[in-house]
């Protein structure tokens, strides 16, 4: 009888611990990030991170450039990138191109994250939303 409580116990724990990985920092990653340089200076442009997982290249803070913003649609056409959290240090990327018909490609990309500012792929961004 112990035997098997500690048995069912275990196997509850070791499905928790297995439900809990991967998660890591996926809401805080959630938003729009701009690029940023070692003075602070932005660029007008960065990445986001979407709460389905979804990742794209987005205008920054001012999000007033047309024709940038014209572009990164345009690529979104072609190709769509999905990302999941690996670990806390550790981000898995999916590209598809042509919604899958052209293939796919994954990459895993180291990041740190510290309050609003990100360091993703050894670049750094500050959080604009």
């Amino acid at each position: 009888m112990k035997r098997r409580m500690f048995a069912l116990t275990l196997a509850v724990l070791l499905a928790l611990s297995a439900a809990g990985c991967g998660g890591g920092n996926q809401k805080a990653l959630v938003g729009t990030w701009e690029i940023t340089d070692d003075a602070g200076s932005a660029y007008g442009w960065g990445i986001r991170f979407d709460q389905d997982g979804t990742f794209f290249f987005a205008a920054g803070a001012e999000g007033n450039d047309e024709e940038l913003e014209e572009a990164f649609a345009a690529m979104q056409v072609l190709y769509t990138i999905e990302y999941k959290v690996k670990s806390d240090t550790e981000l898995e990327l999916t590209q598809k191109l042509l919604g899958g018909l052209g293939g796919k490609e994954t990459t895993s990309v180291a990041y740190s994250l510290q309050g609003d500012t990100l360091i993703f792929d050894g670049t750094a961004y500050t959080r604009v939303n």
